[in-house]
């Protein structure tokens, strides 16, 4: 099991923001994801990592939290080889993604907007669209 130090903000109050440990857990084909935010427990399961992580941010989003990480920020990617992985590609339009954008899901973010999955996935569909305009 991995854990990983977050912030997390209140939604509701901008300037409010909690630590809170998420725990992930790799078992087999299954991962899960948890954390403890004011006395609740958040969790999410799925077969591949980053798919797990939108679950599980989505799920936080639900009860008015945004967590302050990479995978959080509308221009997170995963590649499919990385689909076991918590590394993404933060992309720009019109630039193929390089090594040099590629960072953990859990990196802190300085980030006031927190993009739902359909939301993330409108963005992929405009950023691949993108490349192909070149």
């Amino acid at each position: 099991m991995d854990s990983y130090i977050c912030k997390i903000a209140d939604l509701a109050y901008y300037e409010n923001e909690k630590q809170t440990i998420v725990d992930v857990d790799i078992q087999d084909e299954k991962i899960e994801m948890n954390c403890e935010v004011d006395g609740v427990c958040f969790s999410a399961g799925g077969e591949y990592y980053f798919e797990t992580f939108q679950l599980f941010r989505d799920y936080l989003l639900e009860f008015g939290y945004g967590i302050k990480c990479n995978g959080s920020r509308l221009n997170a990617i995963q590649s499919g080889m990385m689909e076991y992985s918590e590394k993404i590609y933060l992309v720009e339009f019109g630039r193929q993604a390089l090594d040099k954008d590629l960072f953990s899901i859990w990196d802190y973010a300085d980030i006031k907007d927190f993009p739902t999955t359909n939301e993330q996935k409108v963005f992929a569909n405009k950023w691949y669209k993108s490349l192909e305009q070149k």
